[in-house]
């Protein structure tokens, strides 16, 4: 008989970076077993075992090669009800456990920016013209937007301005034309054949005070800036339900758009939890991992109404930095809390900060003055 998710499980986390969800599951009850390639010490209370990954991400084929490892490991010490595969590992294929993830060849195919760029075209959503680099000759209009095919977090997103820029590029990357607007995103709950979409959400996109540059994610506001017209904000959370369903996604997923003067256009579909996990539950009260795991047994939740407005921002170190003390002194509204001795190089993520205020304007006031004093601990 199938474990129900509405009892306690017995759960394992292990991807790149998962306190997020380790932490959600732990305050929905659950016993989590969780391992990552950070460890940090909000993880470390969150979990009832927690573990560090022996891998370097940036090789390839090394973090799945030690999360294998360390899956028979755990698998042979304790009874694991079910497992959840983080950043980093969703397409992984795990065989004789229960793997509370969408099929690892449908996150392949739907994390490839090539093939949804196609897919939302031929389905008939707005989205931007995409092509892959070899075809970037068909844009006749600069600036363009160059990203890897597979990637998260806007880390390596750039603008290209020239053909010259252009020709200098290689590897595999996909080509868009550039969109203006307001950086959005959508968090859907879907069972496969239903979808509810939780909250529309405000991305934060290169933001300097939290280190950040570019196009890298930095975290989200939620729900979404109230300036917004309720007419796109509704038109963005019918989409990205549609689109949940259409792609027989199941769990928790997100959908980003950009909001322009014509309304919202689809960039991406990220079949996996998202980084706003965080301000989504802190701004309607809901726990998005019950709701993902309730959403394998067919059922879905209610559409929360928020009761504020929920921040979580990404700090990026500003230079090469060796962390000396536990940063909770500097603010309790902490979250990914480096152990001490932990070493980080500029432009690394190093820590989140977290905040709840009525309106919009107070979360973020409260962001910046938290960012500002865990920098100070940084002294930096």
């Amino acid at each position: 008989m199938r474990d129900r998710a509405d009892r306690p499980l017995r759960v394992l986390v292990v991807g790149q970076n998962v306190r997020h969800i380790a932490a959600s599951a732990s305050r929905a009850g659950h016993r989590v077993f969780a391992a990552d390639c950070y460890h940090d010490l909000d993880l470390i209370e969150a979990a009832h075992r927690s573990l560090l990954l022996d891998a370097d991400p940036s090789s390839p084929g090394d973090l799945e090669r030690s999360a294998r490892l360390l899956i028979r490991e755990v698998l042979d010490r304790y009874q694991i009800d079910g497992l959840v595969l983080g950043p980093g590992l969703e397409e992984m294929r795990v065989e004789g456990l229960r793997v509370l993830n969408n099929p690892p060849e449908k996150t392949s195919k739907v994390s490839d920016k090539l093939w949804l760029g196609r897919w939302l075209d031929s389905e008939g959503f707005s989205t931007v013209p995409t092509r892959p680099l070899a075809e970037a000759g068909d844009f006749e209009v600069f600036p363009l937007m160059v990203k890897p095919r597979k990637g998260a977090g806007g880390v390596e997103n750039r603008l290209v301005f020239t053909e010259e820029q252009l020709a200098d590029l290689g590897g595999d990357l996909i080509v868009q034309e550039m969109a203006e607007g307001v950086a959005a995103s959508v968090s859907v709950v879907a069972d496969g054949e239903g979808s509810v979409a939780v909250s529309a959400n405000e991305q934060l996109i290169g933001t300097d005070w939290l280190g950040g540059t570019g196009f890298r994610y930095c975290g989200n506001i939620s729900p979404l800036d109230p300036s917004i017209d309720a007419s796109a904000k509704r038109e963005m959370m019918d989409i990205g339900e549609e689109i949940a369903v259409r792609l027989g996604l199941v769990g928790s997923n997100g959908i980003d758009f950009i909001i322009t003067e014509s309304g919202p256009v689809v960039l991406e579909v990220n079949p996996r939890f998202q980084g706003s996990l965080d301000a989504v539950e802190i701004s309607t009260g809901m726990n998005l991992f019950q709701a993902h795991l309730l959403s394998f047994e067919g059922a879905l939740p209610e559409r929360p109404k928020p009761r504020g407005f929920g921040g979580r921002g990404v700090l990026f170190a500003k230079a090469d930095i060796k962390i000396e003390e536990d940063l909770r002194g500097a603010t309790a509204w902490i979250a990914d809390v480096p152990r001490p001795g932990t070493v980080a190089k500029r432009g690394d993520p190093v820590s989140s900060i977290l905040s709840f205020a009525e309106d919009r304007k107070g979360a973020m006031d409260l962001l910046k003055s938290r960012s500002s004093a865990v920098y100070r601990a940084f002294r930096l």
